[in-house]
């Protein structure tokens, strides 16, 4: 990469990128100025002199343990069927670089750098964007069963506090699409399902005929590989004791990840119950998977303190351990993403030289 082009990393303009964190910084403090209207600024400011810093180190520890799980996960899938066998050190800079592309809000995106990793590393196209889903659909497959879990605790009377239609919506929603994945992702019919179709030339014309042939082509690939993706993982349910890893690493990253937003509610005198909290904290996280710019800046934060507001958590508390929260996942991390930017040429030559995994 030449030093005419260092400004432009993966679609990220470098004044485009603060222009991005600027805004999100006026939309956080926008959010934090309304929700304070509500929730009492004295109130607010009250509980922030009297936080307990002690669970603030708590936070930090939850991150790293949330990071080294999600990178042993990564690492795991990434050499499913045959895949590239990545370092560990490779696999943390790519998770670093990917988390730069997103808060800066490149159209290239986390997605498009994992897709770039893998392409780079050997990867077909199409085996790479499947390899993709699947890293994703795993992960947020371990919060959606969490959250379902959650939600049959409590509907059983175990713990109290968070709203019915919270609690049915998980409840009902994960089994039925675990069931749908189960059903596209069978033996029986996952080759009928992931096969591509051929392509016959079709293009977008002005013609709405040609139009809509394109569509449909279009259509029946993205169906393929997100199939494709789901079989992924079904393999790897299915062989556990070769991927330990891509089974255990999202919910160490999940539980690393929930320790710190708990962390930050008991800095500050909240308590919550952990299938109430787990709950809450599902329903507001599903705000981060949407492409907003600057890590779902402004929106992340009401979503999270009004939910955690519904399940008992005072607003005043919630809002600020919501923003210590936010620190520690989103703010912190950007100067490690910075920095991890600045490996992007040595990721170039060190991918194409990375092992395979034998299949079988």
């Amino acid at each position: 990469m030449t030093e005419e082009h260092r400004g432009e990393i993966f679609g990220i303009d470098r004044r485009k990128a603060i222009l991005t964190l600027l805004l999100g910084t006026a939309v956080i403090a926008a959010a934090v100025f309304f929700i304070g209207q509500v929730a009492s600024f004295p109130k607010m400011l009250r509980a922030l002199r009297h936080a307990d810093q002690i669970w603030f180190v708590v936070c930090l520890a939850g991150e790293v343990v949330a990071y080294l799980g999600y990178i042993a996960a990564y690492r795991d899938v990434a050499r499913v069927d045959g895949g590239p066998r990545f370092r560990i050190w490779t696999v943390t800079r790519i998770v670093a670089v990917g988390f730069g592309a997103f808060v800066a809000g490149s159209s290239f995106g986390t997605l498009g750098v994992d897709y770039w990793a893998l392409h780079k590393a050997g990867e077909e196209s199409h085996r790479a964007v499947r390899r993709v889903l699947a890293l994703n659909i795993l992960q947020w497959g371990v919060l959606a069963v969490a959250a379902a879990v959650a939600g049959v605790l409590l509907l059983a009377g175990l713990e109290s506090g968070a709203p019915l239609s919270m609690e049915l919506t998980w409840v009902v929603l994960v089994p039925a699409c675990i069931a749908a994945a189960a059903w596209v992702s069978s033996p029986r019919r996952a080759d009928r399902f992931t096969t591509l179709p051929q392509r016959d030339g079709t293009r977008l014309t002005r013609s709405p005929r040609g139009w809509l042939r394109w569509v449909g082509t279009v259509g029946r690939v993205a169906l393929a590989d997100a199939i494709g993706g789901v079989v992924l993982v079904r393999h790897v349910l299915g062989r556990s004791h070769r991927y330990p890893f891509a089974v255990l690493g999202f919910p160490v990253f999940w539980a690393g990840d929930v320790l710190t937003l708990y962390a930050a509610l008991r800095a500050f005198g909240a308590h919550v119950g952990l299938t109430a909290l787990v709950l809450a904290y599902t329903t507001a996280y599903v705000i981060t998977s949407l492409p907003l710019p600057a890590g779902g800046a402004g929106g992340v934060e009401a979503g999270l303190a009004f939910s955690l507001n519904a399940v008992g958590v005072a607003l005043a508390p919630a809002l600020l351990a919501t923003l210590v929260y936010r620190f520690f996942t989103l703010w912190l991390p950007i100067a490690v993403a910075a920095l991890a930017l600045t490996q992007v040429d040595d990721l170039s030559r060190e991918l194409p030289r990375v092992e395979r995994e034998p299949e079988g």
